[in-house]
């Protein structure tokens, strides 16, 4: 389980923009001509997270969040349209916890909400560490 948060946030963290890179392995010795045709093509998705914190609108199934720019998102916990709902992960019961989220395509329901705040003090007792 802590694999899998480790995973979601490691995921939920990429950069603002696609950025594709090539890298040319290294070539030494005897494989310097098969290694010099080798590239790898590395594409890192978008961060499609919301960072912030729960307004005090939050209710049993709908949650007001803060944005850390400042904007307010009414959200539903449960999809209109798919019927599905949102996963939690953590407690919605701090308005000051910091709660990473992601949203459907019109951004009215949630689809998934960390709060980063409880899994920071857990990690703390095994030094990791949650860098935003």
């Amino acid at each position: 389980m802590v694999a899998f948060l480790g995973f979601l946030i490691v995921s939920m963290t990429a950069c603002d923009k696609p950025k594709v890179s090539q890298q040319t392995p290294c070539s030494e010795g005897a494989d310097s001509v098969s290694a010099a045709h080798d590239t790898l093509l590395v594409v890192v998705a978008p961060d499609n997270a919301i960072w912030g914190h729960l307004g005090e609108g939050t209710a049993m199934s709908s949650v007001e969040f803060v944005t850390e720019g400042g904007d307010t998102l009414y959200l539903s916990k449960t999809d209109e349209l798919s019927g599905r709902e949102a996963t939690i992960l953590g407690s919605l019961r701090n308005f000051t916890d910091r709660f990473c989220i992601m949203v459907n395509a019109d951004t009215s329901a949630l689809i998934k909400v960390i709060n980063v705040t409880e899994m920071q003090e857990i990690w703390a007792e095994d030094n990791y560490r949650i860098e935003r």
